[in-house]
């Protein structure tokens, strides 16, 4: 592992004090109920701790040598038992309700992330990695979650057992606290000396964990490919090395802990061994009574383990800020494209699509794709979109459902301008079949309803007989209660795409997109395919991005594209009249017009 990523700068801020206060009002509060009366079933935890070596002094020292008391002797060991169960019934309601807020608390963060992540435009998606936004959503949070159990149970409890410990142990006896006092501030001090080296390898463990997922996620989505290639060891190679380097990083994070928790633990012993020397020396010499002794050996102990569980909280305080800051990165990730204010509702469009000198790039240093694109859709009429790799075909119907929102110029549908409108009415307006349809994994009745969840079984096999999907599905074992699989696995690319055309069928888009519906495709399987997107494009406006002259022969218009400008337009015959770039390519590549396309 290279040296510059092993040991970033030195110079590191402390434990973000912002991420702390942020992820404690703004999640943790939220259930004030839990909280308050986990830190209520802390605070009687505590004072019961607090006052028991009290009482043993009390009991030997006043009871028992001075009043000599059976009958008071009796009653107080049953109070001292009766404070023992209270203590036991505070710990179990504490221990039950800081669980309760900590995993309540995440499940609420988990949930807010994922639905910010709907939220979020495709750029986004184009420049993280897929492992890694799962590794904040998994992992993450559960790194959070510890933390977040921790501090409610540790947190809190430890400063006030240190604080009221060490105000008895003043009052009981001032040399003995002295020891305590700089017992703690020992281990503060060394706290303080391994927090800096202990949050830049968590920072680092975090990530890993995160390229970990991202390349795990990539071996199973592609493990088609990997075998076909016999990349298998390739694929081995990578995960190893990175797992490699997660261990690397984890056996230098417990290097610290490995020094930071016995040295702690060994101040936090001395603090006591000390008092118990030094209350029983004052004892031999008349100084001390052995009620003083139980006191303040009792009180010792009670402050020394807080002390040795602080140094434990202190990596999870670490781990979590890590894990937070890498959440609230993606929490203030800013949505690109939502309603507008005063957005309304695009009443049902007839598919007057106009584009008006539009421009378009991707991301801010990204090249221009689209420049000055202008271009008029009839209601109804079809379009083709034709062009070479990078032409910008892809792009222009992208926009038109605001994916991606245009550098300059304006869309309109119907006179609306699409930034104007509800992104949930604009949508629900426009259908969509791409080259590579993603099915869920569920049922194919599931599929086909999925873009009108409400519809009924009757309009579902009518979309699906429109769509010539009917008589396979039939022939499937449990026909439209088959389980696809994962993306649609289990079916062949003829039979994804005819259910995708009845999903789309069944949603009656009046905008209907075709992204290279039948590329790829052989040609039993594109006729097929084509007489049911032949139903589907009737009667409303389409735009298709296609190779086959067979699909652009039949446009209403068909527009050339090249670096992000229209070259040419026009029906099939008046463009090869023309004589231009669409001719020359045509006479050159004939029905497979793709290898023009794709550059031959």
């Amino acid at each position: 592992m290279p040296e510059s990523a092993r040991r970033p700068a030195s110079k590191d801020p402390p434990v973000r004090c912002d991420i702390v206060v942020r992820l404690w009002r703004g999640h943790v509060c939220e259930h004030k109920s839990g909280l308050y009366a986990a830190l209520a079933a802390a605070s009687v935890y505590a004072l019961v701790q607090l006052s028991i070596p009290l009482a043993f002094k009390y009991i030997f020292d006043v009871i028992i040598a001075e009043e000599k008391s059976l009958h008071k002797y009796t009653v107080a060991m049953v109070f001292l038992f009766a404070a023992l169960l209270v203590r036991t019934g505070a710990a179990y309601l504490r221990t039950r309700l800081s669980a309760f807020v900590a995993f309540r608390s995440t499940a609420d963060i988990r949930n807010a992330l994922f639905a910010h992540l709907q939220k979020l435009s495709f750029s986004y998606f184009d420049r993280g990695r897929t492992g890694d936004i799962m590794s904040r959503i998994t992992n993450d949070v559960v790194t959070l979650q510890n933390f977040i159990l921790n501090s409610l149970e540790d947190f809190f409890i430890a400063p006030v057992m240190v604080t009221g410990g060490l105000i008895i142990l003043f009052a009981l006896n001032w040399v003995l606290a002295s020891v305590v006092l700089f017992s703690s501030i020992a281990v503060a001090l060394l706290l303080r000396i391994f927090g800096g080296a202990l949050r830049r390898v968590n920072d680092s463990i975090q990530k890993l964990h995160a390229k970990m997922t991202g390349v795990l996620s990539e071996a199973i989505s592609t493990i088609r490919v990997v075998q076909s290639f016999g990349r298998e060891d390739e694929q081995v190679r990578r995960f190893n090395d990175v797992s490699e380097e997660t261990l690397d990083e984890l056996v230098r994070s417990w290097k610290y802990t490995a020094v930071l928790l016995p040295v702690v633990e060994l101040v936090g012993f001395l603090a006591p061994f000390i008092i118990v020397f030094v209350n029983g020396w004052q004892m031999i010499l008349g100084q001390s009574t052995f009620g003083d002794f139980l006191a303040v050996a009792g009180m010792g102990a009670l402050v020394s383990n807080p002390l040795n569980k602080l140094s434990r909280v202190f990596v999870t305080l670490h781990q979590g800020t890590s894990a937070a800051a890498r959440i609230f990165e993606v929490l203030d990730e800013p949505v690109e494209i939502a309603d507008r204010p005063g957005a309304y509702a695009l009443p049902e469009a007839r598919g007057h699509i106009k584009f008006e000198h539009v421009d378009f790039q991707y991301g801010k240093s990204g090249d221009e794709v689209l420049r000055d694109f202008c271009l008029d859709v009839s209601p109804g009429q079809t379009v083709a979109l034709v062009g070479g790799s990078g032409s910008g075909k892809t792009t222009v119907v992208n926009l038109i459902p605001r994916f991606y929102e245009a550098s300059h110029g304006k869309i309109s549908i119907d006179g609306h301008d699409i930034t104007k409108v509800t992104l949930k009415s604009l949508r629900a307006q426009i259908g969509i079949v791409a080259q590579d349809n993603v099915l869920i994994h569920g049922t194919v009745r599931e599929n086909i309803a999925y873009g009108r969840p409400g519809a009924d079984n009757v309009e579902i096999l009518e979309a699906a007989r429109s769509a010539g999907a009917h008589q396979f599905i039939m022939e499937f074992p449990g026909g439209y209660d088959t389980i696809v699989g994962e993306r649609g696995v289990t079916l062949s690319g003829g039979e994804r795409q005819r259910i995708a055309i009845a999903r789309a069928l069944l949603k009656d888009p009046n905008i209907l997109i075709l992204d290279e519906a039948t590329a790829s495709m052989d040609t039993i399987t594109e006729a097929k395919v084509q007489d049911a997107l032949n139903k589907l494009m009737y009667g409303r406006t389409t735009i298709i991005v296609a190779h086959r002259l067979s699909t652009i022969r039949k446009a209403d218009k068909i527009v050339v594209l090249k670096n992000g400008r229209i070259i040419e337009q026009g029906t099939h015959d008046e463009l090869m009249a023309m004589r231009g770039e669409y001719a020359e390519l045509q006479s050159l590549y004939g029905e497979d017009t793709g290898r023009a396309w794709r550059g031959g």
